[in-house]
């Protein structure tokens, strides 16, 4: 209880009186005169989401760069636990409703663990015109203060599912956190679509496809010790008398890089992956090619259309939008360009679909 409370108490400093240098967050001493009114962004990210060098990071990375073009400061957070978010929350709103300055706030909460409370909660920011919530990953818009956000995977996956084929004869196993979160549930079926209708584009190798998920428990999957992912793949092999050639396409955030790592350390050249979220097609041996999601240039244009007012009551963005990309690695070689840009058109046609776009 006494940690609960002094958290508290250290959050309410910080919304309303931190001011930012690098990468240290620093409280003001007492009589030490007060930062300028400056807009303040704060993010309150998912249990240990942040340092997954993937999704969240991204988010990190857009923040502090929209925080040096439009002269802002920023606090993010990174909770160790749902309670101590949710506490994080609680201030945030508290603080907002009793607030007299006309300091200009951002809230931008990236994780659906707090979906329930930012719906009953969110209306207690229209008491203050100077606070505005961003709400991420969610394709229901919020009744009441607030924007929402959703990313669309769904295009680059199902270009991937088609691409899958220019690896050599083998196994594609679709690697997803949990069968719950809607971006990877929709991940997962847009790869799945791509991979049936391969048969009309050039590369037409023999490839099996075997789907398994890391979780069945809600936000489950998106932390793996690396022992688990050595024993998921070294099933994959056993189970699908495969020896030469698994293509693993892992769709859990940062355990990611728990496959990635298993690959190189146990399987030799003889296997490959897919980057997800960021670029990795540096690595030429292993990475066939990579899955982009923008949210850092995302991240940037939200914030500025805040700056000016104009932020939108809810956006889905996807392929066409330049929110989702794929970067081919060596797969690049055996598929025609021109054949990669009319998969892109027929992609954003059926993403657009989904959304009445």
């Amino acid at each position: 209880m006494r940690k609960k409370i002094f958290l508290t108490i250290i959050l309410a400093l910080m919304l309303t009186c931190c001011t930012k240098d690098g990468e240290t967050i620093y409280l003001p001493t007492p009589g030490e005169e007060q930062p300028a009114a400056t807009p303040l962004v704060t993010v309150i990210y998912g249990p240990d989401g942040l340092g997954d060098r993937s999704y969240n990071d991204l988010i990190y990375k857009g923040v502090e760069a929209a925080a040096k073009k439009y002269g802002l400061r920023t606090l993010q957070l990174a909770p160790e636990s749902e309670e101590q978010g949710l506490t994080y929350l609680e201030t945030m709103f508290s603080q907002m409703e009793s607030a007299t300055d006309t300091v200009r706030r951002l809230f931008v909460t990236p994780s659906p663990l707090y979906d329930a409370f930012i719906r009953k909660n969110n209306k207690r920011l229209e008491k203050n015109p100077n606070a505005d919530l961003l709400y991420m990953e969610t394709t229901k818009p919020l009744e009441g203060k607030g924007s929402t956000l959703y990313i669309d995977y769904y295009g680059a996956m199902y270009m991937g599912g088609c691409l899958s084929h220019a690896i050599q004869d083998g196994v594609v196993t679709l690697i997803l956190a949990n069968p719950y979160t809607q971006t990877v549930v929709e991940a997962g079926e847009g790869f799945e679509a791509g991979f049936n209708d391969s048969s009309n584009y050039h590369v037409k190798n023999e490839v099996v496809l075997h789907k398994r998920y890391l979780s069945y428990e809600p936000v489950g999957g998106f932390t793996i010790a690396d022992t688990t992912a050595t024993r998921i793949i070294n099933e994959e092999e056993a189970y699908l008398k495969v020896i030469d050639y698994l293509m693993i396409v892992p769709v859990c955030g940062g355990s990611m890089h728990s496959f990635i790592r298993s690959l190189w350390q146990t399987l030799g050249g003889g296997d490959y992956y897919f980057g997800i979220d960021g670029d990795m097609t540096a690595d030429r041996r292993f990475c066939a090619l990579s899955i982009l999601k923008r949210i850092d240039t995302v991240m940037i244009d939200y914030i500025g259309m805040w700056l000016q007012g104009t932020m939108p009551k809810h956006q889905t963005l996807g392929l066409k939008d330049d929110a989702t990309d794929v970067v081919l690695g060596y797969v690049a070689e055996d598929v025609p360009t021109n054949e990669v840009d009319s998969l892109r058109q027929v992609a954003i046609r059926k993403e657009g679909e989904r959304y009445g776009k």
